[in-house]
């Protein structure tokens, strides 16, 4: 009864026109492999994932996302029972050819050899039906693993904000960043696609520069220099939507030609994890190489999300990026220790109210195990913003895009921190309606411009 419930599922669900269907950048099997380059295959262990179902359906309810993990187990089953099939077709393939050698050499045109004969050109003929609901079995049951968001870190609360860490008092202002910008001259803004910082407000954002530069290099990280576009495999792999216009800029073909949605250039800016991501995945280094301390200064291009005019919400910023890279969840503790303390320095050294605190499960994007933001408070938006978010998402980004380090002739996958330690446009905002006189910081001006060797 079973098999003939997964033969009719499998038939229902699986034809062939869906499986010309592209669904995935970073998924590839069956006949697109022949159409499309194949740039990594992201490890995952399902029967494994399986094992841990009561712990992923409850980590699930704590992020609200509406996944349904039966799905998977079901579409699991579909799969391995057509391997199943498949692979008793094949056994029974090998031991019908065995006997047709014989025959073939002995009794040419008996009876039997002809029986053997049609009975090999039946199995084949199976083995070739069994293909396209196979691949298009493990395609259906890969995406909606791929769709799974990444285990939560212990120290993610399960309801609300938390905060570890403030400082100063909030302001007490009724005052909006553009109006003051204006006033003094020091913001031109059109649109949150197009602004422009001028004067002070321009010294500002190169002396923040500077500034966090020279922290993370006073820190040992190394300043790296990346792209600022990267494909849609990378886009996917860092848990993206690399078909949704508004989570990234997608690059379009201005020629009338056939374009895949698979393969397009994405402007994520070289101050992005996508841009890191660019350069380190399908990359294996060995462990004495590890921890990696990276960062990077430059744009991050994100689509606005709102069409409120505010530097809260413009879509290119100038920012700082860091990216850290541990060999296990135990060294990556330890690293998001240090660097949630050297965000208390830099920012107790501007004299600025903020707070550092852990967001809650359910705001977490896919791909994160615990988020740490610095906010600043908005006069005029009566709440707090981000000013800078650091991101922790262990090995799940590394097993989707092939990152790997050899230890004891093992491969075996990295622990990833990642993050915006400045957004200048955001930091420009707050400080401005949090002292509408404007003054910029002393380690911010011209004097103290340097980038230490």
């Amino acid at each position: 009864m079973l098999r003939k419930n997964i033969e009719f599922m499998s038939r229902k669900v699986f034809s062939c026109k869906q499986l010309l269907v592209r669904k995935s950048a970073l998924f590839i099997n069956g006949p697109k492999a022949s159409e499309t380059f194949v740039f990594v295959t992201p490890h995952v262990d399902i029967p494994e994932l399986i094992k841990q179902k009561s712990i992923i359906q409850e980590q699930l309810e704590n992020r609200q996302a509406n996944i349904d993990f039966q799905k998977v187990e079901n579409l699991w089953a579909i799969y391995e029972e057509l391997k199943k099939q498949k692979s008793d077709y094949d056994k029974k393939k090998t031991e019908i050819s065995q006997q047709l050698g014989k025959l073939v050499k002995s009794e040419p045109d008996s009876d039997v050899t002809k029986k053997y004969k049609i009975q090999s050109d039946l199995v084949k003929e199976n083995i070739k039906k069994l293909k396209v609901p196979l691949w298009s079995a493990e395609e259906a049951v890969m995406l909606e693993v791929l769709k799974l968001p990444n285990s939560l870190h212990a120290k993610t609360p399960l309801k609300e904000y938390q905060v570890i860490h403030s400082h100063s008092t909030t302001p007490n202002n009724d005052i909006d960043h553009l109006t003051i910008g204006r006033e003094k001259n020091l913001i031109n803004f059109k649109k949150n696609e197009n602004y422009y910082l001028t004067g002070d407000a321009a010294i500002f954002e190169l002396g923040a520069k500077f500034y966090f530069n020279n922290v993370l290099r006073n820190s040992k990280f190394i300043q790296f220099s990346n792209p600022d576009f990267a494909k849609s495999v990378i886009v996917e792999g860092c848990g993206e939507d690399h078909t949704d216009p508004d989570a990234t800029f997608i690059l379009h073909h201005n020629e009338d030609t056939k374009v895949n949605p698979d393969g397009r250039l994405h402007l994520t800016g070289g101050a992005s994890l996508c841009s890191f991501f660019a350069y380190h995945a399908k990359n294996v280094l060995f462990a004495k190489a590890l921890p990696l301390n990276y960062f990077s200064m430059g744009r991050q291009y994100i689509p606005s999300p709102t069409e409120e005019d505010s530097l809260f919400h413009v879509s290119q910023a100038s920012v700082v990026q860091i990216f850290n890279v541990t060999k296990d969840a135990k060294e990556c503790d330890v690293s998001l220790d240090r660097i949630i303390g050297i965000l208390k320095d830099a920012y107790t050294e501007l004299g600025y109210h903020y707070r550092i605190g852990f967001v809650p499960a359910h705001e977490l994007a896919l791909w994160e195990s615990l988020r740490v933001v610095v906010e600043m408070y908005s006069s005029s938006m009566k709440k707090y913003v981000n000013v800078a978010e650091i991101s922790v998402s262990g090995d799940f980004i590394s097993k989707r895009l092939m990152f790997t380090y050899t230890e004891n002739k093992e491969s075996k996958f990295p622990h990833i921190i990642s993050g915006t330690i400045l957004n200048v446009p955001k930091l420009l905002a707050c400080v401005l309606e949090q002292d509408s006189e404007f003054s910029i910081p002393d380690m911010f001006r011209i004097e103290n411009w340097s980038m230490k060797s």
